[in-house]
C-alpha cells in the first residue's frame, strides 16, 4: 500500500478462544457442503505443509499455473485487477473517441480526442522527433548562464528539465499551510545508488543505461562518436548528482527532509540559481505565496546545484537540458524512441520481454493527463452505495479493534496513549472516489497535436498543484485516482484512502463472507491505519504536525521492537545473494504486521454469537489467512525483484505474508500447528508493536 506521506496486543482470553472453538466444532456438522466465494481452492498446494510455508501453501497451484506474461515483469492478483480495471477504462474510451455528438470542452471530449490521438500511430510514427523541434531549438539557442536558467525554467513548467522536482504540499509542522516544497531529482537511473555501487551488476547497468542515452542521441541525429559523447556528459552530471542526493533510507526519516526556509534563505543557500525566473516562468511571481516559507529538504543537494552552476559548461547544460526533454517524452513519440525507452526502463530494469498492446499505452497516458475525468466516469460505472457502506462498517470496526489495542498496549505510557488515541479518534475516511472533481474546464483538448496536448495538461495540473500554496488546506481532495488499484494513508491530512479501484476481488467480493473480506480488504484497511502508527506515521500528530507526542520511554520501547522487525526482515532472501532491505521497508512492514492484528480482531468481534461454518473444508480463521495471502500471491523477473529490493519500500509479497504472519501466534491455532513450526517465529523474535 502507498502512503504519501513519511510517514501488541496478547491473545484474547483463553475462555473466548475456547468458547469459538466450541462454535467452530457444532457447526461443522450443518454447513460443510456449502460454497462461498473469495477462495478458489484449485489455487491451494495441499502437498505443501501450512505451517512450513504457508505463502506456498495458499498459492502454489496458482503460481505454477500464471507465469509471467510476456509483456509484464511481474504478474500477481493486483495485475488481474488491474487489466479488469482498464477493460472497464479502455470502453469508456474508445467510446468518447467516436462521439461526435459530445459537447466541446466536455470532459468526455477530451479524453475521446486524447485518446485518439494516441492511438493514431502511423501519425506519431510520420513526425518522429518533430513535435520537440521547438524545444530542441529553445536549448540550441542558449548562449549564456542566463539564457540557460531562462530556459530551463521554461522546460520547468511542464515539468522537465531535471536537476530538481518541485510541488505544493504541507508544511510538515504546520499542517494548516500549504507550501512549495523542494526536492532532489534529475537522475535518469531509478536511484542513487545505480551511479555510485561498484560491483559489476551494477557497472553492467550503467553501461546498459549509457548504450541507451547513446541510442537517443543518434535517434536525435547525432553521428555515433557525438552521441557516446554527449552520452558521457550526461553521465557525468548525473553521477554528481547522485553523489549529492540522500539515500532511500535517509529519506525515509520525516525531519531528514525538513527544512523550512524563507526565500531570502533560500536564495542565499544557492546564490547562483535565478529563483526569480523560475518562479515567474511557473506562476509563482508573487512572493507572498512564500510567507509560510519554502521546503527545501536536501539542502546539501541544492548546494551542489549551485555548485555545478558554474562548473558545467553551458554546452554540457545544453546537453543535459536535451537529454532529459527527449528521454521523458521518447515513450510517446515514434517507434525508434519508444523502444530504446522500453528496451531500458522494461527489458533491461525489469526483464519485460515485450511491450504491452498499444491500447494499454494510450490508457497510461491518459490517464497521467487527465485521469480524474476518466476516473469519474469509472466511478459512476463500478461503484456502488453498497460497497461503500460496507467498507466504510469495516474502517469504524477495524478502527475499534486498534483502539482496544491501544488501550492494552503494556509497553505505552497513559500519557502517550492518549494522544495515540486522540489521533485515531481523528482519522478522515474517504471510500470509493472524490465528492469535489477537479476542474478541467479551462484545459484545451483538441485533435491536433498529441504532444502538445500531453504538454498542455502536464502545465493544467501544475497550476492546479501550485495555486493551493497559501490557501486553505483542501481536506476532502484526492491524491489517488477512482480507478488506481491502490490505498494510502496521508500523515499531514491525517486520512485514510480507500479508491474504488481496490474495492472488487481479491481484495472486496460482496459475495464472500466476513472472513476472506477481513483477511482481504480489512487487512488493507488496518495497514493504511497502521501507518498513522509506523516508524514515521507516529511522529506526527492528530491534527497532522510533525510532532513529537512521545515520552522518552515509550519511543525507546517502540523502537526496540521495530528493530526486532528490521532484523527479522533483513534476513529474507529474495534473489541471488539479495535480501529484503529491512530498514527500507520498515513502515510498510510494520503497517502489515499491525493491519492484520487489527482486522483479525475485527473478524472476531464481527463473529460472536453467529454461526460459523466450515467453508470449502475451511474454518474462518483458516479463510482469513487465505484471504490475507491470496492478495499478494505473484510471479516475479529477477529483473523486477531486484529493482523492487533496491527502490520499493514494499517487501516482495511472499516475505509480506510469510514475514507477517510469522508474528501473529493466532496463526498457530488456525492451522493446528505447533511452536517452533518454521511459519511462526518463536517467543523471543515474535515482533509485537501494536
Amino acid at each position: 500500500m502507498h502512503k504519501t506521506s513519511p510517514k501488541s496486543y496478547q491473545l484474547l482470553p483463553i475462555v473466548i478462544f475456547y468458547l469459538l472453538f466450541s462454535i467452530v466444532t457444532f457447526s461443522q456438522t450443518q454447513s460443510q457442503t456449502k460454497t462461498y466465494k473469495g477462495i478458489n481452492p484449485e489455487n491451494i498446494d495441499s502437498s505443501v505443509d501450512p505451517n512450513v510455508d504457508f505463502y506456498n501453501y495458499s498459492n502454489g497451484n496458482w503460481l505454477k499455473n500464471n507465469p509471467v506474461p510476456p509483456e509484464y515483469s511481474r504478474w500477481g492478483s493486483w495485475n488481474e485487477i488491474i487489466n479488469k480495471n482498464q477493460d472497464v477504462l479502455r470502453k469508456i474510451l474508445e467510446d468518447a473517441s467516436v462521439n461526435r455528438s459530445a459537447s466541446q470542452g466536455s470532459n468526455i471530449q477530451k479524453l475521446g480526442d486524447l485518446y485518439f490521438l494516441s492511438m493514431d500511430t502511423v501519425t506519431i510514427e510520420r513526425e518522429g522527433i518533430n513535435p520537440l523541434k521547438e524545444y530542441l531549438a529553445k536549448i540550441d539557442g542558449i548562449g549564456s548562464k542566463e539564457d540557460f536558467q531562462k530556459v530551463f525554467s521554461y522546460l520547468k513548467s511542464f515539468r522537465t528539465g531535471g536537476l530538481f522536482s518541485f510541488f505544493a504540499n504541507q508544511d510538515d509542522k504546520n499542517s494548516q499551510n500549504v507550501i512549495l516544497q523542494l526536492f532532489q531529482s534529475g537522475l535518469g537511473m531509478p536511484d542513487r545508488d545505480y551511479y555510485l555501487k561498484d560491483d559489476d551488476r551494477s557497472k553492467k547497468l550503467r553501461s546498459q543505461y549509457g548504450d541507451f542515452a547513446v541510442k537517443i542521441f543518434e535517434l536525435m541525429g547525432n553521428d555515433n562518436f557525438t552521441a557516446m559523447k554527449y552520452a558521457q556528459k550526461v553521465m557525468d552530471i548525473e553521477t554528481r548528482l547522485a553523489k549529492a542526493s540522500m539515500s532511500r533510507v535517509d529519506m525515509r526519516e520525516a525531519e531528514a527532509t525538513y527544512h523550512l526556509m524563507t526565500l531570502e534563505e533560500l536564495k542565499s543557500l544557492t546564490p547562483d540559481f535565478s529563483w526569480d525566473i523560475l518562479f515567474k516562468e511557473i506562476g509563482l511571481s508573487d512572493k507572498s505565496k512564500f510567507d509560510n516559507g519554502i521546503n527545501v529538504a536536501q539542502p546539501e543537494f541544492f548546494k551542489e546545484v549551485n555548485r555545478m552552476l558554474s562548473d558545467v559548461s553551458i554546452e554540457d547544460w545544453k546537453t543535459y537540458l536535451k537529454w532529459n526533454l527527449v528521454r521523458n517524452a521518447a515513450d510517446k513519440l515514434s517507434s525508434g524512441f519508444a523502444d530504446a525507452t522500453f528496451n531500458f526502463y522494461s527489458k533491461v530494469l525489469r526483464g519485460t520481454e515485450q511491450k504491452q498492446p498499444r491500447w494499454k499505452q494510450s490508457l497510461e497516458f491518459v490517464e497521467g493527463a487527465i485521469g480524474e475525468p476518466l476516473g469519474e466516469v469509472f466511478a459512476a460505472q463500478r461503484f456502488t452505495p453498497e460497497t461503500k457502506a460496507k467498507a466504510l462498517e469495516m474502517v469504524a470496526n477495524i478502527k475499534e479493534a486498534f483502539r482496544v489495542r491501544l488501550l492494552a498496549n503494556v509497553w505505552m505510557s497513559d500519557k502517550t496513549k492518549q494522544e495515540a488515541l486522540k489521533k485515531l479518534s481523528t482519522f478522515n475516511v474517504k471510500i470509493g472516489y472524490t465528492d469535489k472533481w477537479r476542474d478541467y474546464s479551462r484545459l484545451d483538448i483538441d485533435r491536433t497535436s498529441f504532444a502538445e496536448n500531453l504538454i498542455r495538461a502536464t502545465k493544467y495540473n501544475m497550476k492546479l498543484n501550485l495555486d493551493k500554496i497559501g490557501l486553505p488546506v483542501e481536506t476532502t481532495e484526492w491524491f489517488m485516482l477512482p480507478q488506481t488499484v491502490n490505498a494510502s494513508y496521508n500523515s499531514s491530512k491525517n486520512d485514510i484512502t480507500f479508491p474504488a479501484g481496490i474495492m472488487q476481488p481479491p481484495f472486496y467480493d460482496p459475495e464472500a463472507d466476513d472472513a476472506i473480506n477481513y483477511g482481504s480488504i480489512g487487512a488493507v484497511i488496518g495497514h493504511e491505519i497502521t501507518h498513522g502508527f509506523d516508524d514515521q506515521g507516529r511522529k506526527y500528530d492528530a491534527d497532522g504536525n510533525l510532532k513529537d507526542w512521545w515520552t522518552e520511554e515509550d519511543a525507546k520501547n517502540f523502537k526496540e521492537r521495530a528493530d526486532k522487525l528490521v532484523e527479522q526482515f533483513n534476513s529474507y532472501l529474495v534473489v541471488d545473494s539479495l535480501h529484503v532491505k529491512g530498514d527500507l521497508t520498515l513502515g510498510e512492514n510494520i503497517a502489515d504486521l499491525g493491519g492484520l492484528l487489527v482486522a483479525y480482531d475485527a473478524l472476531q468481534k464481527t463473529l460472536e454469537g453467529k454461526v460459523r461454518p466450515l467453508i470449502d473444508g475451511f474454518t474462518p480463521e483458516q479463510r482469513f489467512f487465505l484471504g490475507f495471502s491470496q492478495v499478494w500471491r505473484g510471479n516475479s523477473r529477477p529483473e523486477a525483484l531486484r529493482l523492487q529490493v533496491n527502490t520499493d519500500p514494499h517487501s516482495p509479497g511472499r516475505f509480506r505474508v510469510i514475514g507477517t504472519i510469522a508474528n501473529i501466534p493466532a496463526f498457530i491455532k488456525a492451522f493446528n500447528g505447533k511452536e517452533g513450526d518454521p511459519m511462526i517465529n518463536d517467543a523471543a523474535k515474535r515482533v509485537v508493536i501494536w
